[in-house]
């Protein structure tokens, strides 16, 4: 049977878990205030071609200005911020849904699949290389 922690392990425990909300709350701010300013751009776009909030070239300067951080975080990680971005940018509709593999012709064998593949290219080249595209996102191959 295991024992239990002490009074002192346990306060501690209690102190860790108190500062664990604390940043799930800051967290949930932050998205919030990214999806208000995410909408805000999205409002002074003028584009209307599909995925008229899809941006590839601003994309990528992100990813690779935010490279060294991004390559701190678990492959979890970077799916959840991804699928945060594509959906904060309205996918499917005006961004691409990367997350349901839009970009791909046939399911992904993956889980980096599913991540943006801009995102994928900066940091995992090589799983981008693996990539079968589909005609519409061809493009990405070549920048």
């Amino acid at each position: 049977m295991p024992t239990s922690p002490s009074s002192a392990s346990n306060s501690k425990l209690a102190e860790l878990r108190d500062s664990l909300r604390d940043l799930n709350r800051q967290l949930f701010n932050l998205i919030e205030e990214r999806r208000s300013i995410v909408g805000l751009i999205q409002q002074q776009k003028t584009a209307v071609a599909n995925f008229a909030a899809f941006d590839w070239k601003r994309e990528l300067a992100l990813f690779r200005e935010l490279e060294s951080q991004l390559r701190s975080l678990s492959l979890h990680e970077l799916l959840a911020f991804s699928t945060l971005m594509e959906g904060q940018a309205g996918a499917p509709a005006m961004y691409p849904a990367w997350s349901d593999a839009v970009h791909l012709l046939e399911a992904p064998s993956h889980k980096e699949h599913r991540l943006n593949p801009l995102l994928l290219k900066v940091l995992l080249p090589e799983a981008f290389a693996t990539l079968k595209l589909n005609p519409q996102f061809g493009f990405l191959r070549s920048i």
